[in-house]
């Protein structure tokens, strides 16, 4: 995981806009935005995404969809 110094370098969520009129948009918009899915700051908690390897653990997609349908514009 980067150092401290590098925090400004991890996209912090609360600054990200997710525009689009469907789910798919705002999901494909989400991931340009925040570069790295897997690694991203919350204010100043760096936040890293890990899976394991259960069957039925949910895809970052999946995720990500969740959290994208959650947004209303």
């Amino acid at each position: 995981m980067p150092n401290l110094s590098e925090n400004n370098e991890i996209k912090d969520i609360t600054e990200i806009e997710i525009s689009g009129k469907f789910v798919k948009d705002k999901l494909q918009n989400f991931k340009k935005a925040i570069k790295n899915p897997y690694l991203f700051r919350v204010k100043n908690t760096r936040v890293k995404v890990v899976f394991s390897n259960a069957q039925n653990a949910p895809t970052v997609e999946n995720i990500l969809v969740n959290i994208a349908s959650r947004f209303q514009e």
